[in-house]
């Protein structure tokens, strides 16, 4: 029997929130949190790597670094999305009060 740990200080929330990836490569979030995010694309990004690029909460958009924490390949034999998920290391503070705001009653 494979148990994992969620080893997140608070839970993710199942929102579809948009994302400019490097400034050219547009996708949305599968979920999120205050402190990072999961995104679905055809090609995934390796755990290590540092990415930059922007999410959209509400009206405004946040310009982000972040860390790649974990992926899992496409399979595009079957059509399926590689996910991948993200651990912010810089991001306005603007968007952690805005979470907050927006999603008060989800969490």
């Amino acid at each position: 029997m494979l148990v994992t740990m969620n080893k997140r200080t608070l839970p993710r929330l199942r929102k579809r929130l948009k994302l400019s990836l490097g400034g050219r490569l547009p996708a949305f979030t599968s979920d999120v949190s205050p402190f990072g995010f999961s995104a679905e694309l055809m090609r995934t990004v390796r755990p290590g790597s540092t990415v930059h690029g922007s999410i959209t909460l509400g009206e405004s958009e946040f310009p982000f670094t972040g860390v790649v924490q974990w992926s899992k390949a496409a399979e595009p034999r079957l059509s399926a999305r590689g996910r991948f998920g993200v651990r912010f290391t810089g991001i306005a503070n603007a968007f952690f009060e805005l979470f907050a705001k927006t999603f008060a009653a989800a969490t």
